[in-house]
């Protein structure tokens, strides 16, 4: 899955810098899917914290290394971690209409509270999209929240209106 995208360091609003997360960043991009969890789910019952912190610790642990879960990290000046992205690609058949088997599935775009509204999120959605470019993935879908909408529609993503689920959990 290498690429020339993947290494990319960029200079963000705020001198933020967006670039490849790295199994050093462990411990942040857990806490960050943890406040994008609470934010979109609400908070979990006492005795289900555990548990869903270590799932999502040992998910990391295991994809980030070897490239299954892709995520790029948006650091402050002073070092801190301030907002993620991450893209599992999903090795689809070849369609009709593409010959790119490739899909990029986007997942956890958050930015701490204290840096919305600067761009952060639009500048790592922009890093991811170069990068399933270089990958030449024929597509990049993503499930948003009202709140993300407008940083989605902005880039060009449509809502085809067919994308259906079913919970099996």
């Amino acid at each position: 899955m290498d690429g020339p995208a993947l290494d990319d360091q960029r200079t963000g609003p705020g001198g933020v810098t967006i670039r490849r997360a790295t199994v050093t960043d462990l411990a942040s991009l857990v806490e960050l899917r943890l406040a994008f969890d609470r934010e979109l789910a609400g908070e979990l019952p006492a005795d289900r914290v555990t548990a869903h912190e270590e799932a999502v610790r040992a998910y990391l642990e295991s994809h980030l290394p070897d490239g299954r879960f892709l995520a790029w990290v948006a650091e402050s000046p002073d070092g801190i971690l301030v907002g993620m992205a991450g893209m599992v690609v999903i090795d689809r058949p070849p369609h009709p209409r593409s010959r790119r088997p490739g899909e990029g599935f986007v997942f956890t775009v958050y930015t701490d509270p204290g840096w919305r509204r600067r761009g952060v999120a639009r500048h790592l959605m922009e890093t991811v999209i170069d990068h399933a470019r270089a990958l030449r993935l024929r597509r990049v879908l993503l499930r948003t929240s009202d709140a993300g909408r407008g940083v989605y529609d902005a880039l060009g993503f449509v809502d085809p209106g067919y994308y259906r689920q079913l919970d099996l959990d």
